[in-house]
């Protein structure tokens, strides 16, 4: 390699890395409107149209990243994911249920996440793609998490060998989401506790499974 070479390369590296910073300013910029615009007035009133005016970005540009509001709202949902969790740690593995419980009803009911979250219940039933990668990320991450404690309490001799962490997810997850969604019933300080009351023998060692 000549000098000229040497010179042409490092030009095109710093040109690659100078587009890729760029780039990176540019979706800061993007994600950071969306939620500013999720936060003042919710999903349904989120539009590219909004975001672009709100970030300065053209509506082009946007679109070359994303291929709608749901996609954006979904990369602001994956942002502020990351760090996020409601893996509790107590001692006793019932109390570690209670605590997930209580952790995800605060969450979906009290932050801008789980109202992000629930405006993309809808989007995510009717756009294959969007479900796919909700599936891929918010839900595997949760799965992850309940995987984690469902293996510890085996190990402590207080669960079942054998338990499904997806199954445990469902019956231990999904009463929150039939309540915010569909029953109006409350989700009060009292719900994890009876939730996992109700469940826990279903989990326990001495189960007969």
């Amino acid at each position: 390699m000549n000098g000229t070479d040497a010179v042409d390369g490092g030009t095109a590296e710093a040109t690659a890395s100078g587009h890729q910073r760029r780039r990176a300013r540019t979706e800061r910029v993007v994600q950071d409107a969306t939620r500013e615009l999720l936060a003042e007035s919710g999903f349904g009133s989120l539009t590219i149209e909004r975001v672009a005016e709100r970030s300065g970005v053209a509506k082009s540009t946007i679109y070359r990243r994303y291929r709608s509001r749901n996609d954006l709202a979904l990369a602001v949902l994956l942002d502020m994911l990351g760090d996020v969790s409601t893996l509790p740690y107590a001692k006793d593995t019932r109390q570690e249920l209670t605590r997930l419980v209580d952790r995800t009803v605060d969450l979906m009911s009290n932050s801008l996440l789980g109202r992000i979250m629930q405006g993309l219940v809808s989007e995510v039933a009717a756009d294959v793609e969007l479900a796919k990668t909700y599936r891929e990320t918010v839900v595997a991450k949760r799965v992850r998490e309940v995987t984690a404690l469902v293996e510890r309490g085996v190990e402590r001799g207080e669960l079942r060998e054998g338990l499904d962490p997806e199954l445990v997810t469902d019956v231990l997850l999904g009463p929150i989401y039939y309540r915010l969604f569909l029953s109006g019933e409350p989700l009060d300080e009292r719900f994890g506790g009876q939730l996992v009351a109700a469940l826990y023998p279903a989990f326990a060692k001495d189960h007969p499974g």
